[in-house]
């Protein structure tokens, strides 16, 4: 797919690495969520864990893409990747809820640092021109760690204790760090044109608000993610409870969804031109949604594969496309910013669509949750659409060739 050009090997060694990092995250993350249901803990204690790793995304969003935007990024990224094996390693051995809680934060909040810093990073290394192709290889790649990912955690758990998949994913963070040891490529403060400090640069949600493009895509795709990250929940409800069957079949829905992801990542690679990503963006957003709300009304629980397929595919497109204009719609010197205000809008919306999941799905039953949040995902995914295509046309008519 990216082919012989100058930054091949940077690149390499860069998905390389982040792969294998994000793997040992989601077999940590099995590891703890087990030891911590063994050791009795509530449902609360492991919302608490679940939403420890992800709160930083939102509240650091502004700190952490300044300082991204202002320091060396082999700097940044190595002696994040220390401070996170330095984090993970007690985490072999503690079980106090407390305990574990604050460090999977300051992981959390580490990891929201490496993300965006490598965010600005990828860009320098294969090229303006390049940028869609290697977003759609790490989607693609992000997507198979994460399918493997649980089933490796809950089985080195019920072969070895919880201790050894963390130990694992301290080690991947020996191998993340020495990754960004390794990528020639540097994005440096002096080059971004920083000199002025970064008290003078516009923070990240700034910058999204006043792009007519990235700002009603930002907000639209929040919004989608806030209604329809509640059916994570309750996905295994409608396969357990509404259709009686087994876990496999949830295995095979979350892996099928997955599948299609990585489909749509490596289709969505092949565009390169920005209206036809504008385009890709909210329509793949529309697809997987109105997959979601047909799952509300599937006969059998075999159409749910089917389904989850083509709703993951729309769900590739969606994430690549989004990511690729993030980074083409904004200067070299804000993308730090503007990807960890990108990253805080959306984990934030997930997050808390989580939380209303649980509390919907004691009231609600499945097939209703998935038509309502299908149906008005559709409907803002149609949304961003129509309010864009006016901008466009208004723009065309203000500005004719």
């Amino acid at each position: 797919m990216l082919n012989n050009f100058p930054g091949r090997r940077d690149l390499l060694i860069a998905l390389a690495g982040r792969t294998v990092s994000i793997f040992g995250d989601g077999v940590a993350l099995v590891a703890l969520t087990l030891r911590l249901q063994a050791d009795g803990a509530r449902p609360y204690d492991v919302g608490l864990l679940l939403a420890a790793g992800t709160l930083p995304l939102l509240l650091l969003a502004r700190p952490v893409g300044r300082l991204v935007d202002s320091r060396d990024s082999r700097h940044l990224l190595v002696g994040t990747g220390i401070a996170e094996a330095a984090c993970t390693a007690p985490l072999v051995l503690v079980h106090s809820v407390v305990a574990v809680v604050a460090l999977v934060a300051v992981l959390g909040a580490a990891a929201t640092l490496a993300g965006a810093a490598w965010s600005g990073l990828i860009p320098r290394i294969v090229g303006e021109e390049q940028v869609g192709k290697a977003v759609s290889a790490q989607q693609a790649l992000y997507a198979l760690a994460l399918v493997g990912a649980p089933a490796a955690g809950g089985l080195l758990t019920g072969t070895f204790g919880a201790g050894c998949p963390v130990a694992l994913d301290a080690a991947t963070f020996v191998v993340i760090t020495g990754a960004a040891a390794l990528v020639r490529t540097r994005r440096r403060p002096a080059e971004l044109g920083l000199a002025g400090g970064p008290s003078r640069a516009r923070g990240g949600f700034e910058v999204l608000r006043s792009d007519g493009v990235l700002g009603p895509l930002i907000v639209g795709l929040a919004v989608v993610v806030l209604v329809v990250g509640m059916l994570d929940v309750v996905l295994v409800f409608l396969i357990r409870v509404t259709f009686h069957s087994s876990g496999v079949w949830y295995g095979g829905a979350g892996a099928a969804w997955t599948a299609g992801i990585v489909a749509g990542s490596l289709g969505a690679g092949r565009l390169s031109d920005e209206g036809a990503r504008v385009r890709a963006t909210s329509g793949g957003a529309a697809a997987a949604c109105a997959c979601l709300a047909l799952c509300a009304v599937a006969p059998t629980v075999w159409i749910l594969l089917p389904l989850s397929i083509l709703g993951g595919v729309g769900n590739g497109y969606t994430a690549v496309c989004f990511s690729s204009l993030l980074v083409t719609r904004t200067p070299d010197a804000e993308r730090g910013r503007v990807s960890a205000a990108a990253n805080a809008a959306v984990g934030s919306a997930q997050g808390v669509s989580l939380l209303v999941g649980g509390a919907v799905a004691t009231v609600l039953a499945p097939r209703v949750i998935y038509a309502m949040a299908g149906m008005l995902g559709f409907a803002v995914a149609g949304a961003i659409a129509l309010v864009l295509a006016v901008r466009s046309a208004r723009s065309s008519e203000a500005h004719p060739r």
